[in-house]
């Protein structure tokens, strides 16, 4: 019995593979004789199209003429010539497609030789009096060229319009024909298939087994989901958390009966964090990846959980939001990590604020007591001694104004930056003005390009271009004529500035030490200065996401830019 079965269901199978071949040479040989007539209409359709556009330029030429007869019009010509060029592409186009049809031909021929009649006439009077240009519209020749070109029109359309019927009636012809033949065909399969079904029975049970360890592979799945080292969430559009896994659920201190389909995320969220996040989650209905977005989670104990937060949309076929997939870290050791070397930063500031106010007292006292020293027994010592005393008070003074630096380089650090827009050309017009005022005696040309403004703290920025500036004219001073340019050129997303000067320059093995602090290419004795304002202008620029580099050779001058971006 099993033997006989078996043949059935393989002779059952063979034939009905041969049904579907059959089926499927004849559905191939319809679709073509369907793409053979389509063409065919596309053919004709393309002949009526192309007829078409010749009568309508006939028909607004002959309007524009009359007008060109009654007015003069001067816009006639060019615009008689350009639509006399579109009727000669259409006329060859269309003697192409009408080549084997000698009735076409025929009727082409009939308006090509009436046409150029027409041409020649138009271009008669366009060299003729005004008078004798409405004889020649008015006359019989042109009313019989009028006449000729619209019947030949009419019988090509109307031949096209014949065959076209007959092909649209032919082609729904073999439609109905393919149809009958095509659910016969598959009448037939489905009932071999239904044959087939009892042999195939046999096979539940394998289906049954495969099912099993479907099930089996999901729930590892499942466990995988739920016990993964960071958080699962799904929410929908209306933010309600429609899916969680045990990780979130055991940081958060709920139950899963407790949150899933009862609790909006936003419940989870503190004030500020729930602002963020409304925020975040709108871009991300709107088609924008959410990327390590920090939120600050409130658990079920009132702790607070510091997470990052990352979320792609899972949309339909016609992209409509249907929910998120997120995944959470937990980032509160980090945070109190952070906020721990926030203590020790803040901690360090005030002790180097004290340490450098401490200072200044002894600093102080040998500047003066120096000073008395030299006003009053100045007379009485050598010349090596004031020597030694103008060291002291010098060295005293360059103290001070190392202290008052590293003062600054500290507030920098825990001053808020106040943005808005800055006009960057009239803030470095007035900072070059003001330095000038104090190099009365030297010859400095000084080129200042259109500057393009930007979004930043208007105080920080202008400390940023004192500094430059005043370093650009204190190293080019050994220059006869100093020559400093200042521009700036903007791209999608940044404006970079740049400062040139022809001075001293330096060996480009050491720009890696330009913007660190108290440090110095040059020698105090050569130039003055303490190395710490290229230091805080690289904190400046780096505090408003941009960064600072310089460019130099030896005794050829440096360039020194910086980039700030146009987004926060």
């Amino acid at each position: 019995m099993k033997v006989y079965f078996d043949r059935k269901v393989l002779i059952g199978f063979f034939l009905a593979i041969g049904i579907l071949a059959t089926l499927g040479v004849y559905s191939y040989k319809n679709s073509q004789e369907s793409l053979e007539t389509s063409a065919r209409v596309s053919h004709t359709n393309e002949v009526l199209y192309r007829i078409e556009q010749l009568h309508s330029i006939h028909l607004e030429i002959e309007a524009r003429w009359m007008r060109y007869v009654s007015t003069g019009d001067s816009s006639f010509a060019p615009f008689f010539e350009g639509r006399l060029a579109d009727a000669t592409d259409h006329f060859v186009v269309l003697q192409g497609l009408v080549k084997d049809n000698d009735s076409q031909k025929q009727f082409l021929d009939s308006i090509r030789v009436a046409g150029k009649e027409k041409i020649d006439m138009v271009f008669s009077t366009m060299k003729a009096r005004p008078e004798e240009r409405r004889q020649v519209a008015l006359s019989d020749k042109n009313t019989k060229l009028v006449r000729q070109i619209k019947n030949a029109v009419n019988q090509m359309e109307a031949e096209e319009i014949g065959l076209l019927d007959y092909r649209m009636s032919e082609n729904q012809r073999e439609v109905k024909t393919f149809n009958f033949t095509f659910i016969s065909l598959l009448v037939a399969t489905v009932l071999i298939i239904l044959l087939l079904f009892i042999g195939i029975n046999s096979t539940l049970r394998a289906r049954s087994q495969a099912e099993e360890s479907l099930v089996a592979a999901s729930a590892e799945i499942k466990d995988l989901y739920n016990n993964a080292p960071c958080g699962y969430h799904s929410l929908n559009d209306s933010r309600l958390i429609v899916e969680m896994n045990q990780t979130w659920l055991k940081w958060t201190g709920y139950q899963r009966s407790e949150v899933i389909n009862k609790m909006l995320f936003t419940d989870l969220l503190t004030d500020q964090s729930r602002e963020v996040f409304e925020i975040y989650f709108d871009r991300l209905k709107s088609g924008d990846d959410l990327s390590n977005i920090e939120l600050e989670v409130v658990c079920k104990n009132k702790n607070i959980l510091f997470v990052v937060v990352n979320a792609t949309a899972i949309r339909d076929e016609y992209g409509n939001f249907l929910k998120s997939r997120s995944t959470v870290f937990d980032i509160t050791a980090r945070h109190l990590a952070e906020q721990k070397v926030i203590a020790i930063n803040s901690e360090l500031e005030a002790f180097t604020y004290s340490v450098s106010h401490d200072l200044r007292a002894p600093l102080r006292s040998i500047d003066g007591y120096s000073k008395i020293l030299q006003e009053d027994f100045g007379t009485k010592m050598d010349s090596e001694a004031n020597r030694l005393l103008d060291i002291i008070r010098n060295n005293a003074r360059r103290m001070g104004q190392l202290i008052d630096d590293l003062l600054d380089f500290s507030r920098l650090g825990r001053k808020e930056l106040e943005k808005s827009t800055v006009d960057m050309h009239t803030l470095v017009t007035h900072v070059q003005q003001e330095l000038m005022a104090l190099e009365k005696n030297r010859k400095i040309n000084f080129k200042i390009n259109k500057l393009k403004e930007v979004n930043g703290d208007m105080r920080m920025m202008r400390q940023v271009w004192i500094n430059l500036i005043s370093n650009a004219i204190k190293y080019s001073r050994l220059q006869e004529v100093a020559n400093i340019e200042i521009g700036s050129n903007a791209d999608e997303d940044r404006v970079t500035y740049f400062i040139r000067d022809n001075g001293v320059g330096f060996d480009m093995k050491y720009a890696d030490k330009l913007f660190g602090v108290f440090q110095r290419l040059h020698k105090v004795q050569e130039f003055e200065g303490t190395g710490v304002g290229l230091a805080l202008v690289h904190r400046i620029v780096s505090r408003h996401g941009g960064k600072i580099w310089a460019e130099a050779n030896v005794n050829q001058g440096a360039t020194f830019f910086f980039f700030i971006p146009t987004q926060n």
